[in-house]
């Protein structure tokens, strides 16, 4: 899919966020600044939860409650500045996947290299041709 705004990647993000019904862990894929944080916004909106979803590079993981059903609550985080498998886990991720209730999200899947993060749908977003296009491709 073609972006060629940020409201267009929101959008986009609305519509993928019909697809989650809790459980699930989606992985983020994508350089810094394509896009990333963006559509995470417009998902998380969409699933409910009130106010802006910021990227939790420096905290880590941040949780947002939605107040609604089936996703009560998604967890995000960003793992770029994780390097080991025991630092994902350390933030006590596993008590997370797989619950009915939540959504896991993960920017940087790839910085914990063998924690083998079980993800069941992968987000890649791509820099377009020109500084406000993005290719967006939903797996």
């Amino acid at each position: 899919m073609l972006s060629n705004s940020l409201i267009e990647t929101k959008k986009i993000a609305a519509d993928f966020s019909g697809s989650l019904k809790g459980g699930e862990v989606v992985a983020f894929e994508g350089e810094i600044g394509a896009g990333k944080t963006t559509f995470i916004q417009g998902l998380v909106e969409a699933l409910g939860a009130e106010g802006l979803a910021r990227s939790p590079t420096f905290t880590v993981m941040n949780v947002y409650p939605t107040g609604r059903e089936p996703v009560k609550q998604i967890v995000h985080i960003d793992a770029y500045r994780l390097r080991t498998p025991e630092d994902i886990f350390n933030l006590g991720l596993e008590e997370w996947i797989g619950r009915p209730d939540t959504v896991v999200l993960v920017e940087w899947p790839r910085m914990v290299g063998e924690a083998e993060i079980r993800t069941d749908r992968t987000v890649r977003i791509l820099a377009g041709e020109d500084s406000d296009s993005r290719e967006i491709e939903i797996e």
